[in-house]
């Protein structure tokens, strides 16, 4: 079980998701990155979570208390539990955003099977979005094909493929995308220019520094 620094992210006090639970709920959370491994990750057990994070109000706070408090950050969101070969564990889905850690140590557990995909099953997953994609805009006239809504469909992909690997500049991709397809973009055939770039796209997003210089 962890024990190492962690730091509480500014961002939760405005989070409207840890503002909707129970205030025993959302300390749980302030302090759950203690007892998580250096990727975000630990066996769901909430015996011990409690032994941890409440050892000095465990009368006022059993493991019941606990339970309640880890299935409202699950529905939330803000936790995600899974298991692995029979065994339950659970981790931070936004861990890379919420802590930066000094030389981090590899997990011994099994990651997500959700959130921790390999390189080559979220290329195969993207491939697919976009192919969903054009197949949704180019299977009506072309004349009823929205430039902006093909381009920010196909920036959103590129965020959600960036966020799985460097969080911080997933917003910054995704604009360069756009901004990109609104250079680019032939009014009389949106889809066909985007399908003729679109092999481009993700170099040149990455290849250029994002806007705000990091």
């Amino acid at each position: 079980m962890a024990q190492k620094p962690r730091t509480i992210h500014p961002g939760d006090a405005q989070d409207e998701r840890l503002a909707s639970l129970p205030l025993s709920a959302a300390y749980t959370f302030a302090y759950l990155p203690t007892v998580l491994d250096d990727e975000g990750r630990a066996k769901d057990q909430p015996a011990v979570f409690n032994g941890y994070l409440w050892p000095l109000r465990a009368d006022e706070h059993p493991t019941a208390a606990m339970i309640e408090d880890i299935d409202a950050l699950a529905a939330a969101g803000l936790v995600c539990r899974y298991s692995v070969d029979g065994h339950a564990y659970l981790h931070d889905p936004r861990w890379k955003v919420r802590q930066k850690i000094a030389r981090p140590v590899a997990s011994t557990l099994p990651g997500c099977p959700t959130h921790n995909k390999t390189f080559d099953e979220v290329v195969v997953e993207t491939l697919n979005k976009v192919s969903e994609q054009v197949k949704a805009f180019v299977g009506g006239a072309a004349t009823n094909i929205d430039e902006a809504k093909v381009r920010d469909s196909l920036a959103r992909i590129v965020e959600d493929v960036t966020f799985l690997v460097d969080p911080e500049k997933a917003s910054s991709y995704g604009q360069k995308v756009r901004e990109f397809f609104t250079k680019t973009t032939r009014p009389e055939s949106p889809a066909a220019d985007a399908g003729t770039n679109g092999k481009n796209v993700w170099k040149q997003a990455t290849e250029q520094p994002p806007p705000d210089g990091s």
